[in-house]
């Protein structure tokens, strides 16, 4: 069952495996890639906050030559272990802060709206296509300091590199990694996010503005800056993690909303009881699957033996539908407390920016609930994942509603 999902009706197939390997295999060997996988929330949990056992940086099977990009060598954020994630991630943690975003909320209200208008005398939208992408791309690219007009780029490659196709065992035990499908592309479009931010950052290195690239440029840890690659890199995590969370995050909301309708209409009536809506989606629908680790030294998790350099899977998914955690795991439940789930990780690694999708996620849902009444999926057509084995993301997302008129025309320009 370790297939990329395509359909949102093969959903259903990955769930009942999480709940029978969480029952009989919760530590499991995959005979074919070799790697190890762990399904209960206390594992899971101590997978992804044990830096010192489960280490992020980059597994061997990745740092082979036909992997190796421009980029390659230089560290990413996620693929840290401290002292150096804690240095690295301080340069832009203070900026993702609840208090540092909160004067972003007229303007993240401003973009929403204008979306909004777009779609509202058309009494049908795609979700993805028409707000749950270009929003928080807008948001994200607005911060860094690159132009919203490029988000058609910026969408084709976080598409490319996150509907990962090929299997574990491909990518953990083929020799020849460039005869694997979508490799090339994947190689491609990283040099070319390279090549992009290059050209950007030099501007800024001439001319600095108030942007999260020039402060980047500016930064130092132990009193050096930043080499360009590492800043590129930088540009890079942001600006895809800074999308892709919000835009997953909205499509499952809409679609857990549709499946629970009496939910949706309680959420119309009582607002207030959103931002438990909002925790309950990250459980229920997590919008990230699984994250990988490297065991350090040989270790013990759910009374099995895991050799030194042992590639671990932890289903951050399947965590959040641990009956041992969660009463009623398979329940939608908008005022489930308490909800301590993992959909953002845990630890050190805790998604930095998940203020920001959950910020935006609160401004947008309630507008979208009152400005499009008997909003529904349209389930005309099978709703088609993107395919990939990280992200519980929909390719598109049809729905349909009672068009509205528009009053006035929006102040805001994008």
């Amino acid at each position: 069952m370790l297939q990329s999902l395509s359909s949102l009706q093969d959903v259903p197939k990955i769930y009942a495996w999480f709940t029978e390997m969480r029952a009989q295999q919760p530590v499991w060997l995959d005979p074919e890639s070799g790697c190890w996988h762990v399904f209960r929330y206390d594992d899971v949990l101590r997978v992804s906050t044990d830096y010192k056992l489960f280490s992020s940086e980059r597994p061997p099977a990745l740092a082979r030559p036909p992997f190796r990009n421009r980029l390659s060598t230089t560290p990413s954020l996620i693929a840290m272990d401290p002292p150096q994630h804690r240095q690295y991630r301080n340069l832009v943690s203070a900026a993702f802060t609840p208090r540092a975003l909160e004067p972003l909320g007229e303007r993240i209200h401003a973009i929403v709206q204008d979306l909004l208008r777009r779609v509202l005398p058309n009494g049908q939208m795609d979700i993805v296509a028409d707000l749950a992408y270009p929003f928080p791309t807008t948001v994200i690219a607005e911060l860094l300091g690159v132009p919203a007009t490029d988000r058609p780029m910026f969408k084709r490659w976080a598409d490319t590199l996150f509907a990962q196709q090929v299997s574990d065992a491909e990518i953990f035990n083929n020799t020849d990694a460039t005869q694997l499908p979508g490799f090339e592309e994947a190689h491609r479009v990283t040099e070319e996010m390279a090549d992009y931010f290059t050209t950007m950052l030099n501007i800024r290195s001439q001319h600095p503005r108030e942007d999260m690239m020039s402060q980047l440029l500016a930064a130092e840890i132990a009193g050096e800056k930043l080499s360009l690659d590492q800043v590129i890199s930088f540009c890079i995590l942001l600006l895809l993690a800074g999308h892709v969370t919000t835009t997953t995050l909205l499509g499952q909301a809409i679609r857990c909303f549709d499946e629970h309708p009496e939910s949706m209409q309680r959420l119309r009536t009582h607002p207030e009881l959103m931002p438990g809506a909002i925790e309950e989606v990250l459980r229920y629908a997590s919008p990230v699957w699984r994250m990988i680790r490297v065991a350090t030294e040989e270790v013990v998790i759910g009374g099995v033996s895991l050799p030194p350099g042992a590639i671990v899977f932890a289903w951050l998914a399947s965590a959040n539908r641990d009956e041992a955690q969660f009463s009623a795991p398979e329940t939608f439940d908008i005022t489930r407390a308490p909800n301590r789930h993992v959909a953002f990780g845990h630890g050190i690694h805790f998604c930095v920016g998940a203020p920001l999708a959950r910020l935006e996620t609160a401004i947008a849902l309630p507008m979208m609930l009152e400005q499009l009444p008997l909003l529904r999926c349209d389930r005309s057509m099978p709703l088609e994942l993107l395919g990939s084995r990280t992200l519980f993301s929909f390719k598109s997302l049809p729905v349909t509603f009672k068009p509205q008129k528009i009053l006035q025309k929006s102040a805001h320009k994008q």
